[in-house]
């Protein structure tokens, strides 16, 4: 009796029926009402970009801005510098600003918020390296309430990890040598560029003095206007900004770079090497 149950229940026919209900679809009802309500996909916030927020700010320097805290100078080194990293704050020192309780003149030591100045670096990114070590901050000393103008320098990174080990900041007076950086404009009226060749850059920043008065340039313009292969990129084509000079160095033949590259293919033109 048990064998012949056991074969009833391993018959082809009934094989076939369970297999065919167990893979028929679900009812359109009930598909439809577990696809009628989708969750809404999240977008992480985005940093603004350099050039956006330039062109939404009127005064130069409005919207470069940091604070820092002072430090004593009795826990200095490199035992207490990992102790600050550790709690998210990068030491650093101010060049050029005094402080009564400063046992040396013209240098202050000083802290800023970690999280702050990784924003800065992902902000004044430009391509191929950053912009934040050409640009005047008003940086404010939360202990006296201060507010300078200063300028970042020796920026430190560790080699493997995305982290900022120091930062110095020089402070600034009209008439310091900056490094602004450059930017090429008229790239489609130059032969070559517009055929997919590029320019080999040897100097990416160019010095100026600015003078008292006049407000501090975010770019220094490359008019590429006409350039063909093989051509230098020298002083002549750069537009010097109104109240600036040129550095000491930054003479007639000053260099920013060469054009070289290869003509994008065309159909039915065959590869041609610039």
């Amino acid at each position: 009796m048990l064998a012949s149950a056991a074969s009833s229940l391993l018959r082809p026919s009934l094989l076939r029926s369970t297999s065919s209900s167990l893979l028929r679809p679900l009812s359109t009802s009930a598909s439809s009402a577990s696809t009628a309500w989708v969750p809404p996909s999240w977008v992480p916030p985005s940093l603004p970009t350099l050039e956006n927020r330039l062109e939404s700010n009127e005064d130069e320097l409005a919207s470069f801005e940091l604070t820092c805290t002072l430090r004593p100078w009795e826990k200095d080194g490199s035992r207490y510098s990992r102790g600050y990293r550790s709690n998210g704050l990068v030491p650093g020192i101010i060049y050029g600003q005094t402080s009564p309780s400063s046992p040396e003149p013209d240098r202050i030591l000083c802290l800023t918020s970690h999280q702050k100045i990784q924003r800065e670096l992902v902000i004044n990114k430009l391509p191929g390296y950053s912009a934040m070590e050409s640009r005047v901050y008003d940086l404010t000393i939360e202990e006296t309430n201060e507010t300078i103008q200063v300028i970042p320098r020796d920026l430190q990174m560790h080699p493997v990890r995305n982290e900022v080990l120091c930062l110095n900041y020089l402070r600034y007076y009209p008439g310091r040598i900056l490094k602004v950086p450059l930017r090429y404009i008229m790239v489609d009226d130059s032969p070559a560029l517009k055929r997919g060749a590029f320019i080999l850059s040897q100097n990416r920043f160019v010095s100026l003095t600015v003078k008292s008065g006049s407000p501090i340039p975010r770019f220094v313009e490359v008019d590429c206007e006409g350039l063909n292969l093989k051509d230098k990129v020298r002083r002549g084509r750069l537009n010097l900004p109104e109240g600036c000079e040129w550095g000491v160095e930054v003479g007639e033949e000053w260099l920013v770079g060469s054009v070289f590259g290869r003509a994008k293919t065309m159909k039915g033109v065959e590869e041609e090497t610039l």
